[in-house]
């Protein structure tokens, strides 16, 4: 085991010297081109940055290796961080820009050296397995590609430079170690067979199929038939025997007997001189375009129903290495060829890692590869043509499937169907007119008009029950809260009780459904429940001028509403005079206490008189008299007590305006397990800016749904999802929305046509490029 670790460390440390060195002439360069001040100086400061940080780039990076060693881990990135890397810097990035070039070129290294080598990392997997005391699977292998990926990123982060010159190291890294990664393998394998370490290993792919973590396909076994994401095998996934090669299919095609993955475009691994795609300076003629055109074709009308459970893309240069080979010829490829097929493979690996579309509807996508590349080789401006109608059909079919979702019949889904169709089409009629582009695209934009009225009509009806259910809702809440504002603390008599909860609610619920809260019928009504309270609760007989005044008006009011109602003319007039029962009353406590209080006038003024007097002629006064007079007082100060209509604490009725602003406080719908966020929050402020958005809804226990927002329901400030067919899938109100996009609960799908953001990928990734590109 120490033999493997220092061996790989010294090659590792003899590679990554190289590195470095080829990066401090690229810096250089680079600098002397460019054009601004500011972009100079940050290649010049990157350039002493990593000349002063050189040794300990290397040692750290060798340290971190060696580490793996002793402790295995899984430096693989899994699910979540997949989730993270895609999320899109003009949606709700939750990764900062910088980042994510790094882990997507980090991302696209990995994948390229685990298809280039999957042979020899497989093998070498199952021989470490045997030495070391952790299981070892591709995953956590030592050597992976993606621990020493991991290994040289992390001690690359410890030299502060701009993004440009940390993906130019990324690139040269790329190109003299990880690129180069077979030869470890071979070395090490080679060296563990020398000590006796499972020297008879005849397939490890096949091996490690049976081991728990193996997933290579066996070798000599049928292609995977194709599942989608319920597991269910998608059609054509038997057995096709390829046309146009001997004996089926030839090495090269993603998920058959003896592919090995995509290297770089334009080398070969071990060229011997003999027949076979040679690299370019090898001194080979090179490949005339329609020499490529056709061999591309040929590949093309060979291409299976379905390269792979989850699809996989074509390795073109093996199919040239073995066409070649089987013609006994050598060639080589033209460095605008090379480059061509390279910036495919880029936008191709970017469509297979979106998380936009479903498994199912990417195996079929990702088949266009070749047709894509016979374009791109015949017109070296294709990348820059962004109204091209092949770049349009695979936008329309990528934007109409974001929300389709794999049911368990999805075989016979139309959208599904119709892709099929489109991609069988292309793959057997394109040759060089690309007006079949043209054709197909009309055909299914028509065919896409079609299902999305068949889904509006349904969204629209989805939408309408909502929101009718939303503004029931908050009718009712609004109507409540006018009551709770005037009736707050207060006892009011039962016929008063019966009008508000029997009439008035329902004439308040009607206007506010029918009119709204800003209504002038709306105020009119909440003003009528106002008075009716106070009629009742006014002190008297202070308020008995004002009750002449209103009750005349206030009863017909009362009596439109009843009316209004259809309530029967028996119920009218028992509510009405229930009322006018009351008024009566009131008006007849009014006129008690009116009386008191005269009596009580007279009598002071008799005392006063009196006191007067006494202080004259003193004037006796009889008891029975005084007896008579305290006797008389007692009932009449109980009629007084009897007659306060409110306690002193209680408070005044509030005003309609008043009222009108705790109505606006009652619409809002209220979460009260959920913590409230900041106004400053980030997920907070996203929710202010969302329309029309595709999400990933991920669930416990559930298969994850796509759905897309179809309302703002504002009367409850909800919001409403529904998937492709219109039909609902979720309503949150604002601060759940908030939450479940902090959960990531809600995870939002890329915006923007696929190809286009494919090319955004390649141009952050591919460096320089002899190939015209616009986004």
């Amino acid at each position: 085991m120490s033999l493997v670790n220092q061996k790989a460390i010294q090659w590792i440390q003899s590679r990554a010297e190289e590195v470095f060195a080829q990066v401090d002439d690229s810096l250089f360069t680079m600098a002397e081109k460019a054009h601004q001040q500011d972009e100079q100086d940050q290649l010049f400061q990157a350039i002493r940055a990593i000349r002063v940080e050189h040794s300990s780039l290397v040692d750290s990076f060798c340290d971190g290796v060696e580490e793996r060693f002793h402790h295995p881990r899984n430096d693989s990135p899994g699910e979540d961080a997949e989730l993270d890397l895609r999320a899109s810097s003009k949606g709700l990035s939750l990764v900062n820009n910088d980042d994510l070039e790094q882990q997507v070129a980090i991302r696209s290294m990995v994948a390229n050296v685990r298809r280039d080598h999957a042979e020899p990392i497989a093998a070498l997997s199952l021989r470490l397995d045997t030495l070391l005391p952790e299981k070892i699977y591709d995953e956590n292998l030592p050597l992976g590609p993606a621990a020493i990926c991991a290994a040289f990123a992390d001690a690359l982060d410890d030299v502060e430079i701009s993004l440009r010159a940390r993906m130019t190291v990324l690139k040269k890294f790329e190109l003299q170690l990880a690129n180069r990664l077979g030869e470890l393998y071979e070395d090490c394998n080679s060296l563990l067979i020398e000590q006796g370490v499972l020297p008879h290993i005849q397939d490890p792919l096949r091996q490690r199929s049976r081991q728990p973590g193996g997933r290579a396909p066996m070798p000599g076994a049928p292609a995977a038939p194709v599942v989608g994401e319920q597991g269910v095998p998608g059609p054509g996934a038997q057995d096709m025997p390829a046309a146009g090669f001997a004996g089926g299919m030839p090495a090269g095609f993603a998920g058959q007997p003896g592919a090995a993955g995509y290297p770089a475009a334009g080398s070969v691994a071990s060229y011997s001189g003999g027949p076979g795609l040679a690299p370019a300076g090898a001194g080979v003629p090179a490949m005339a375009t329609p020499a490529l055109l056709q061999q591309l074709g040929q590949f093309q009308m060979s291409i299976p129903a379905h390269t792979g459970a989850t699809g996989q893309l074509v390795n073109v240069t093996e199919l040239l290495q073995q066409s070649l080979i089987q013609s006994k010829q050598s060639a080589s490829l033209h460095e605008l060829d090379s480059e061509v097929i390279r910036l495919v493979d880029m936008l191709f690996s970017f469509m297979l890692e979106d998380r936009n579309l479903a498994e199912p509807i990417k195996v079929q996508l990702i088949r266009m590869q070749l047709p894509m590349l016979k374009l791109a080789v015949a017109d070296k401006a294709f990348f820059s043509k962004g109204g091209h109608p092949a770049r349009r059909l695979l936008n329309e079919l990528a934007d109409a499937a974001i929300g389709w979702q794999p049911g368990e019949n999805y075989l016979n889904d139309p959208l599904y169907r119709e892709v099929c169709t489109i991609v069988e089409e292309v793959l057997a009629k394109y040759d060089q007119d690309e007006q079949i582009f043209v054709r197909l695209l009309e055909s299914f934009r028509q065919f896409s008009a079609r299902e999305r009225k068949r889904a509006e009509v349904m969204e629209r009806r989805t939408v309408d029950e909502a929101q009718g259910t939303a503004r029931v809702e908050a009718s009712k809440a609004r109507v409540a809260a006018v009551f709770d504002a005037l009736t707050a603390e207060r006892k009011l008599p039962k016929i008063v009780h019966e009008w508000l909860n029997r009439v008035w609610s329902s004439v308040l619920f009607r206007a506010c459904l029918k009119d709204g809260t800003d209504s002038s019928a709306w105020r009119q009504h909440v003003l009528t429940a106002r008075d009716l309270i106070w009629s009742v609760v006014a002190p008297m007989p202070e308020s008995s001028v004002k009750m002449r005044r209103l009750l005349p008006v206030l009863k017909k009011r009362l009596e439109a509403g009843a009316q209004s109602l259809s309530l029967s003319p028996s119920d009218r007039q028992r509510l009405m005079g229930g009322l006018d029962m009351l008024y009566r009353e009131r008006q007849k406590l009014g006129e008690r206490v009116e009386s008191e209080r005269e009596r009580r006038t007279r009598e002071r003024l008799v005392q006063e008189l009196r006191r007067e007097a006494d202080s004259i002629v003193s004037i006796p006064v009889e008891e029975t008299t005084t007896a008579a007079v305290i006797e008389e007082q007692v009932p009449e100060t109980q009629v007084l007590d009897e007659s306060r209509e409110l306690p002193a604490e209680q408070k005044a009725l509030p005003e309609v305006e008043e009222i009108q602003q705790v109505v606006t406080e009652a619409a809002s719908a209220k979460s009260e397990d959920l913590k409230p966020l900041p106004n400053d929050d980030n997920h907070w402020q996203q929710t202010y800016h969302l329309k029309d958005s595709w999400f990933l809804l991920r669930r416990a226990e559930k298969l994850p749904v796509r759905c897309r927002l179809a309302a703002i329901i504002s009367d409850l400030d909800q919001f409403m999802f529904v998937n492709r067919q219109g039909a609902k899938v979720g309503v949150y109100s604002r601060l759940e929305l908030a939450h479940a996009l902090r959960n990531e609960e809600l995870l939002p799908l890329e915006q923007g046509p696929l190809f286009e953001r494919a090319l955004e990928y390649v141009v952050g990734n591919c460096g320089e490029s002899k190939i015209a590109i616009s986004v």
